[in-house]
């Protein structure tokens, strides 16, 4: 057994396999074949597709978790339609005759990059936003939807999680999230915080331990690797006799 520390976003237990979710990256040709006259118009479509996606989002997250919470894909609409981000695709598509998919990818780095090194931690965790925002009209310029079915319960492992990623994640299979960075001042934060999915951030974690079995202890901050089944045990009555919301899959 290995026990591993992070910082809990919910304090909750459970037991799961682990599952490393990889992001699929996309690999955006760089010079286009069209004028730059074409590919900022299939910039501009490609941003109204994803606004209208993320009202989708709006609306589903407002009935589910309340208007509060629903309203981070309103901030996501408002960021896409932010001018400096659309001046920068578009200076970057007409002054150096690139693809829009390319241009937002560039602009993606540019602005998580900016943000990430402000010192509000609240402004840090919005490097997150910008690349949620970006991925997704990407995806629309290139055709791709993100597939994110689970074959299985599993307590998903990343880098980090994407506010729309909580959303489109199978929440009958999700046991919980666990990030190797991650930020509890993000949306992707507040949404778990919202449906009550048991997350961890700043966990050292390998995928050397993919499929094995974890015991997460969102009270003491603590991660066990193939825990004993004594541990397990001893978690499980110490936590269920004060009341502990304690969830375990079918292992």
């Amino acid at each position: 057994m290995q026990v591993l520390t992070g910082k809990p976003i919910m304090e909750q237990i459970v037991a799961g396999r682990l599952c490393f979710y990889r992001r699929p990256m996309p690999s955006p040709q760089l010079y286009t074949q069209d004028n730059w006259r074409r590919e900022l118009t299939r910039f501009h479509q490609a941003q109204q597709a994803a606004i209208q996606e993320l009202g989708s989002f709006y609306a589903r997250a407002r009935d589910q978790v309340g208007e509060d919470v629903a309203s981070i894909f309103h901030i996501h609409s408002l960021l896409l339609e932010d001018r400096d981000y659309v001046e920068t695709v578009g200076r970057l598509i007409q002054g150096r005759g690139v693809t829009a998919e390319y241009a937002v990818q560039m602009t993606e780095l540019s602005f998580s990059s900016a943000f990430s090194a402000m010192d509000s931690p609240y402004m840090q965790a919005r490097a997150s936003d910008i690349r949620d925002i970006s991925q997704r009209v990407i995806r629309a310029l290139m055709g791709d939807r993100q597939e994110l079915s689970m074959e299985s319960s599993a307590i998903l492992v990343s880098d980090d999680f994407l506010p729309s990623e909580v959303m489109d994640f199978d929440q009958n299979r999700l046991l919980g999230l666990i990030t190797r960075k991650g930020s509890l001042d993000s949306h992707t934060a507040m949404l778990i915080r919202a449906f009550h999915i048991p997350s961890m951030v700043e966990v050292n974690l390998t995928p050397k331990w993919e499929g094995h079995l974890a015991l997460m202890d969102g009270y003491a901050g603590q991660i066990y690797l193939d825990p004993e089944p004594a541990q397990q045990d001893r978690l499980r009555k110490l936590y269920q006799a004060n009341g502990c919301p304690v969830e375990y899959a079918a292992l």
